[in-house]
């Protein structure tokens, strides 16, 4: 019967060591290329670059939301305008007590004053 032969401890390490190098590199690899990736995606623009174009973004949203506020704030106005120019339906059944001015009275009162004169003379002339 042949002999059994033994692990040599030695070669195992090296291997060990030669798959452990191997894997290492492997993975500084695919990182470097993720990192290369990101790099080229981002572009070669400063920190600084960047945070202006960022706040300007911000800026420009802030500008269109105020404005989409204001237009809103208009068509509502505008709205409102048409309501209080329509006459309310309900306001055509049940009268509305009119604002009368105190010229405005002695002015119906002279009148019907005058109307009641020529009513008179009417009458006078029938009988006459």
């Amino acid at each position: 019967m042949p002999k059994k032969m033994g692990v040599n401890s030695k070669a195992e390490e090296a291997r060990a060591r030669k798959n452990a190098l191997e894997a290492d590199k492997k993975s500084r690899e695919v990182r470097e290329k993720e990192e290369q990736y990101w790099r080229e995606a981002e572009g070669s623009k400063s920190r600084a670059a960047k945070k202006r174009e960022e706040e300007s973004e911000k800026r420009a949203e802030a500008a269109a939301r105020k404005a989409e506020a204001r237009r809103l704030a208009e068509q509502e106005e505008k709205e409102l305008e048409k309501a209080m120019k329509k006459p309310d339906k309900k306001a055509n059944r049940v009268s509305i007590p009119v604002k009368v001015t105190e010229a405005e009275l002695r002015k119906r009162r002279e009148e019907e004053q005058v109307e009641m004169a020529k009513k008179a003379d009417e009458v006078k002339k029938r009988k006459g």
